[in-house]
């Protein structure tokens, strides 16, 4: 993803994210339930499979999950063993992934969104933005922000096979408003913290030549080079 993608990607998001909290978050969310409610099993159902896996991934040894040592170890051995540059995507996997769920969980301790689920109950007047709980983390998504961040960096990195790589976290993403845990700006915003985490940590996967001066030709065999920035 270049910058220019990038800024294109935060101009759109912004404005539309700000008009689905104002104005279309809430008849959305009444007209999924109407319409697609009955898809809830299967997605409570994928979202409860993932999460068994994910958790898997995320037990803890040395205090440190251990995905996190794999992926950590991959990025050493490939990059200093093997002198790799391509391992450095490890790395950049790593980071946007601890980044976008933590910055995902401190954004629900500040925004207090209350979740659709209080919309469907009792309802509510306005945004929902900073209600005492209960169920005031709706924004953004943490589910969205997982799925998507361990997906994202590969879907960039290798484009031919983007389209397989997202089908799982945009299953998720669709998952958490068919089954009335998010709007649609919870989880356009998750998708956005991901789309930035990529893109700042992907800087270091660029070599340092690259980033000081203009590029003047690319080599063609560079096509295959999983870079997160071109």
């Amino acid at each position: 993803m270049t910058l220019r993608q990038f800024l294109l990607f935060t101009a759109v998001t912004v404005p539309a994210c700000g008009l689905c909290i104002l104005f279309l978050d809430q008849p959305l969310a009444l007209f999924i339930r109407a319409n697609f409610g009955w898809l809830a099993p299967f997605f409570g159902e994928l979202t409860s499979a993932a999460d068994a896996v994910h958790d898997v991934l995320m037990t803890r040894l040395l205090g440190i999950p251990f995905f996190f040592l794999l992926l950590g170890a991959a990025f050493v051995v490939g990059r200093y063993v093997l002198r790799r540059p391509q391992a450095t995507l490890f790395l950049i996997l790593l980071l946007t992934h601890e980044f976008s769920m933590v910055t995902a969980k401190v954004l629900k301790g500040v925004v207090h969104r209350l979740r659709p689920e209080v919309l469907f109950d009792s309802g509510y007047a306005g945004t929902g933005l900073w209600q005492p709980g209960p169920h005031n983390d709706s924004f953004p998504s943490t589910h969205t922000a997982v799925y998507f961040s361990l997906f994202w960096p590969l879907a960039v990195a290798f484009p031919r096979w983007q389209k397989p790589l997202l089908v799982l976290p945009v299953l998720i993403g669709l998952g958490r408003m068919v089954l009335g845990a998010h709007y649609l700006g919870d989880v356009w915003a998750s998708i956005w913290l991901v789309v930035a985490f990529t893109f700042l940590f992907g800087l270091l996967g660029v070599p340092r030549n690259v980033l000081e001066a203009p590029v003047l030709h690319q080599d063609p065999a560079e096509e295959e080079v999983p870079v997160l920035q071109k």
